[in-house]
């Protein structure tokens, strides 16, 4: 008798879980975290997503990064009547050179700023510029348009790396004065006529 008192109670307990699982089943709601599909666990009879951890709901530090290089300016180079920074004046004949003591030998750069460079009469540097590591810009006046203009002027770009100049440029008017302002990258060069700018110290 005993027996079968408990091996009932056993069956009503067995039968009571499976309706209260099929319950919980057909109403969503869950007793454990098992009841519930992949990650999610059983709170309040609910199933719901766990909750991240604080830390990883506060969002990453950005990362200090080192201030930025200042951008490369021109710096005016120290000008005499011998010549600026690399570049050295030589008078020859009817004419002067600007050269520069290049890796196969001294160059002559009025050859590629004007068409006949041995009939330049005078050459000055009115400005010169370095500009990065390799480059240069410079201001020369000639006296190659005689007496139909007292000063022709240039500003020409120079790379050291490639050792040529790369640019080159006629700086309108005729007049003996030629002013200059430097701005971080630009460069502006004017006589009496339209003023020539120069970009990262480059003529183009």
């Amino acid at each position: 008798m005993k027996r079968l008192l408990a091996l009932t109670l056993l069956t009503l307990a067995i039968s009571g879980c499976d309706k209260a699982e099929q319950a919980t089943a057909l109403t969503g709601q869950c007793a454990k975290d098992t009841d519930c599909k992949g990650e999610r666990i059983c709170e309040s009879g609910q199933c719901v997503n766990p909750q991240p951890q604080q830390a990883l709901l506060s969002k990453p530090a950005a990362i200090q990064l080192a201030p930025a290089a200042p951008s490369v300016t021109y710096v005016p180079l120290p000008v005499s009547d011998a010549g600026a920074g690399p570049f050295t004046l030589q008078q020859m004949g009817m004419g002067s050179a600007l050269n520069y003591p290049s890796r196969a030998g001294v160059i002559n750069l009025m050859e590629a700023i004007v068409e006949e460079a041995e009939y330049t009469g005078y050459v000055t540097i009115e400005k010169a510029y370095a500009f990065g590591p390799s480059r240069y810009v410079l201001v020369i006046s000639t006296g190659e348009g005689g007496n139909a203009c007292p000063a022709s002027t240039y500003v020409f770009s120079f790379d050291s790396n490639a050792e040529q100049v790369d640019g080159k440029q006629q700086v309108d008017g005729c007049s003996e004065m030629v002013e200059s302002l430097a701005e971080g990258n630009t460069l502006t060069i004017k006589k009496e006529g339209s003023a020539s700018v120069v970009y990262n110290g480059q003529v183009k």
